[in-house]
């Protein structure tokens, strides 16, 4: 099962609250926030709370506070993202990462959902003392019944989902060392308990995903068939794209923070098909539920992964390759040096080990050099990222989430001098080891080349379990595919 988090809702409905009954209690009376003679009870209806300070977008901003209880409720901020907050007395929480990883140091700190609940409880006090540790700008205007804000306003509001409500755990991530401990080889028996777990499907993270908490991604999801129009719809009343429509072939970002939905001539047709283009992602909770809801609304509607799909990842190179020419010398080695691997990897998971072809992944293992490859290079590099171009499509976000662990792990791994000696000096060409196995009538399959790949790419356990799922789930491919 998924890791436990808080869900992405729409506004409106929620559940109700059990209104205290008169007298005794921290909340008995408290059920209101006053706006004059106007009092806003404690109940099953949303309150907007104006004025919210938002440290992810330096704006004040609406908060939406839903009631499920006297001291509980769920607080949906301007990015899109709900929490579940509780502002018992004494014992507030909240799910966001802001509250996470500031409580800890300071145990009365309250964020801004805390301090938006508690004005939507009419506990103002409370909320003047929250504001001292929380983000928070108190406004003129009190808080308000749902139903009084526009269409237009909510609709305009909804737009800016997604746009990283995890500012705070962005922060945390970046100022932590690279995580590059040297793990232990595996031996037999780590092997045989890795390939274990290997035959299920990986859990998908939300969080720490990546080697490196520097680095950046993209991707590209191309599917076809579906309703192209309710996805289209569905997509853009999550926030994710800036208009109810598939536009052309890299027709260009109207927001360069959202995803571009487009025309693909491999995959679309009038009626269905197309391509979904990230926007630069960084390893955060918000990132990773774009993903997850994206490949749900495809799904819902129709969209299915062919063998005409693929999964393309950018890793961008800023950070980790910027200009220093050793290291993508010793990214091209690393993948002379496992190709074949590489192409086998790319049909794990739903493609059932099939994989779609070199016709969009041309193999580069005969290359000496990445400059001047070309945008239909099994990896190619770009103005700002280097693209790998492996994967077959898939819908299914663990696959996603396995694809990208591989390519960030190979990039992440060409920082490392220490790797110098390590990388094995070899080319391994597409249908290497499918030719062998042919040569050899079958057998038992050897699985130095998996083992010796994960050693000298990835030191965590999960990293290892992931990608040896996309590996335990395919086969070796022909030379020609």
């Amino acid at each position: 099962m998924p890791k436990r988090r808080s869900a992405v809702i729409g506004v409106g409905g929620g559940g109700g609250a059990v209104r205290p009954a008169g007298g005794g209690g921290a909340d008995a009376g408290r059920g209101a926030a006053v706006a004059g003679s106007n009092a806003l009870d404690v109940s099953p209806e949303p309150v907007v709370v104006p004025g919210v300070y938002s440290r992810s977008r330096r704006q004040p901003e609406d908060v939406v506070v839903s009631f499920t209880g006297p001291t509980r409720a769920r607080a949906l901020s301007g990015s899109g993202r709900s929490y579940n907050v509780n502002i018992e007395p004494g014992r507030y929480s909240c799910e966001c990462g802001d509250w996470v990883f500031r409580h800890h140091r300071d145990p009365n700190y309250a964020c801004r959902h805390i301090y938006a609940a508690l004005r939507a409880a009419g506990r103002e006090r409370e909320a003047a003392e929250a504001a001292a540790t929380a983000p928070a700008v108190i406004p003129l205007p009190a808080p308000r019944r749902l139903g009084d804000t526009s269409a237009t306003e909510h609709r305009d509001a909804t737009r800016e989902v997604w746009s990283e409500a995890t500012a705070a755990y962005e922060q945390a991530a970046a100022a932590a060392e690279p995580r590059r401990p040297e793990a232990p080889a595996l031996d037999d028996a780590a092997f045989a308990d890795l390939w274990r777990q290997a035959q299920n499907p990986p859990e998908y993270q939300y969080s720490d995903v990546l080697p490196n908490p520097n680095m950046s991604f993209g991707i590209e999801i191309e599917f076809e068939g579906g309703n192209i129009h309710a996805i289209a719809r569905d997509l853009y009343e999550e926030g994710l794209i800036a208009e109810p429509r598939r536009s052309g072939y890299h027709a260009g970002r109207i927001n360069p923070n959202l995803w571009a939905f487009e025309w693909d001539g491999s995959v679309s047709t009038t009626s269905g098909g197309g391509e979904l283009i990230s926007p630069v992602l960084r390893d955060t909770p918000t990132a990773w539920q774009q993903v997850e809801k994206v490949c749900e609304i495809i799904r819902r509607h129709g969209g299915r992964a062919t063998r005409k799909c693929g999964n393309h990842v950018h890793i961008g190179t800023a950070e980790p390759l910027d200009s220093r020419n050793e290291r993508w010398d010793r990214l091209l080695r690393l993948v002379r040096a496992h190709e074949d691997l590489l192409y086998r990897l790319g049909a794990g998971g739903e493609s059932n080990g099939r994989h779609r072809g070199i016709d969009y992944a041309n193999p580069v293992s005969r290359r000496t050099t990445l400059e001047g490859t070309g945008h239909y290079h099994a990896v190619n590099k770009r103005r700002d990222t280097v693209e790998f171009r492996y994967f077959n499509g898939t819908l299914d976000p663990r696959q996603i989430q396995a694809n990208i662990r591989v390519a960030a792990g190979i990039v992440d791994a060409a920082t490392r001098d220490e790797l110098d000696q390590r990388i094995p000096d070899r080319v391994l060409e597409l249908g290497t080891h499918h030719q062998r196995e042919r040569a050899s009538g079958g057998g038992r399959e050897d699985h130095s080349v998996i083992r010796e790949f994960l050693d000298t790419v990835f030191a965590r356990v999960r990293d290892k379990a992931a990608v040896l799922w996309l590996y335990a789930t395919s086969r070796w491919q022909p030379e020609i595919i």
